[in-house]
């Protein structure tokens, strides 16, 4: 081992060196068929926002001050993000997934500084190799991989880096002194600020802080400074929150909050997340296809509740019931209003909620020696959940995905005039091409794809032909007659 990765890493674990590098390559094969991943869903109508706001010459601080189209108001992940790719990357599929590959590089650097600073702060040996650990096992969770397989949910990583920063930043600063420290807590606010833009969970930090707080109290206090810069972080969410129902006067009702069976649904699907089960196994499991599904979830549950169950033995002496409590309302405080969703939730939703118990499972595995088994189980839970939502058959999204590039690679064989009438049997896997996609993918102008049940118009014959999606799902074409 050479003297650059001698300095790194300490002597105590060069044996393990191996161990870790060969999970980090594992975690890169396991990203790799992202790549190959078409636009799909709501990239069109990103896409499509972002043509229409460079061909107008909007600023692109634009977004930060006026209303949004989409229901949320995401100015700095998802606007600007969209505007980078359609204009810097100029619409690129492999261009916007490297991208995607970056804001995940970054936000995991952001989670290993977090952990690192956590490590710190409560005086765990090897905090370097914690903090190693507990992004390299992020970096193939199944709340990480559904951002790398689909541009439109690049707000995730965007939020991790700057909630983990954020919190990191928070956790050091009773260590800081001088000009350092001061600025430090200039830089505070500007980060929760970013992270607010970022995406509406950022409005959580200073509850997270305050649980972080109570978790290392034995540790580290803060000062009246420190609490002044918090309730002026709180301040600014609040301000933020007046902005934020300012400018997002409607969305989709799936994404309502609402108080019911709902409940029950999330947190049930919030502990899947948390265990590593994917959002297409419980699929699975609803739609009838029982047997499979949980087969599927279980392989990939059990590799993790053993590392959990492990972890949770190792570090049960160690840790005071006030720890275990304040870990547990980090749980949940980070997942905060996915459990009120009305209909819809996805893995990558607990991508800042699974850092902690990660982190607390990096410190066991180094304190008990497991690292190899540790990484083994989790690595092997990752693939079966990762290469199994790739694999697994409509209405999966990554296939759902594949199915869209397949219509629209027949289309382009043929000559398409406007309008383009479209009749659609399947709504939802339709939605996965979209109105946008097909004027996107086929170069026609906004307003020009129709859809329709016939031909016709107040008694007038609108095109010639119709595209007609048939049983099996496919497009085909009809003439009008």
């Amino acid at each position: 081992m050479n003297n650059t990765v001698s300095g790194f890493f300490p002597r105590y674990f060069h044996n393990t060196s191996f161990t870790v590098f060969a999970f980090l390559l594992f975690g890169l094969l396991l990203w790799i068929p992202s790549l190959f991943i078409p636009f799909w869903g709501d990239d069109y109508f990103f896409l499509t926002q972002a043509r229409e706001a460079r061909l107008n010459g909007d600023s692109w601080w634009l977004p930060f001050v006026t209303q949004s189209q989409t229901g949320f108001w995401r100015p700095l992940s998802m606007d600007t993000g969209w505007r980078f790719v359609e204009q810097v990357l100029h619409g690129d599929v492999i261009s916007a997934h490297i991208y995607s590959w970056c804001l995940t590089l970054v936000s995991l650097l952001a989670v290993a500084w977090f952990a690192y600073e956590f490590a710190r702060a409560i005086q765990w040996p090897q905090p370097k190799l914690i903090a190693l650990l507990t992004a390299a096992m992020h970096a193939v969770h199944v709340a990480t991989y559904l951002p790398l397989h689909w541009v439109a949910a690049m707000n995730s990583p965007t939020l991790v880096f700057f909630m983990s920063a954020t919190l990191a930043l928070w956790i050091a600063l009773p260590r800081l002194q001088g000009r350092v420290r001061w600025l430090a807590l200039l830089m505070l606010p500007v980060l929760q600020l970013l992270a607010l833009f970022s995406k509406e969970l950022a409005i959580l930090i200073p509850a997270l802080v305050v649980v972080l707080a109570i978790f290392l109290r034995d540790k580290q206090s803060y000062q009246r400074a420190d609490v002044v810069v918090l309730l002026v972080c709180v301040v600014m969410c609040l301000v933020w929150l007046y902005f934020y129902k300012e400018f997002t006067p409607s969305r989709h009702s799936a994404y309502g909050l609402t108080l019911g069976e709902n409940l029950v649904i999330n947190t049930l699907s919030y502990s899947a997340w948390i265990f590593n089960v994917p959002r297409e196994a419980l699929r699975m499991i609803v739609m009838e296809r029982y047997l499979l599904g949980v087969a599927w979830a279980a392989a990939c549950f059990i590799p993790m509740a053993i590392v959990y169950w492990l972890s949770i033995r190792a570090l049960k002496p160690s840790l005071t019931i006030v720890q275990w409590l304040a870990g547990l309302a980090f749980l949940i405080i980070a997942y905060g209003p996915y459990f009120l969703l009305a209909n819809q939730s996805y893995e990558y939703y607990a991508a800042v909620a699974i850092i902690l118990p990660l982190l607390l499972v990096a410190r066991a595995l180094v304190m008990t020696d497991r690292i190899k088994i540790g990484l083994l189980l989790v690595g092997f839970s990752s693939l079966i959940a990762v290469q199994g939502t790739r694999s697994a058959a409509y209405p999966a999204v990554i296939d759902r995905a594949f199915w869209a590039e397949r219509q629209i690679e027949t289309l382009q064989q043929d000559t398409i005039v406007s309008p383009l009438l479209v009749r659609v049997a399947n709504e939802h896997q339709f939605a996965a091409i979209g109105v946008r996609g097909l004027e996107w993918r086929l170069g026609l102008p906004i307003g020009s794809v129709i859809l329709t049940r016939d031909c016709y118009r107040n008694g007038e014959k609108l095109a010639q032909r119709i595209l007609v999606q048939n049983t099996a799902g496919d497009f085909v074409w009809e003439d009008c007659n």
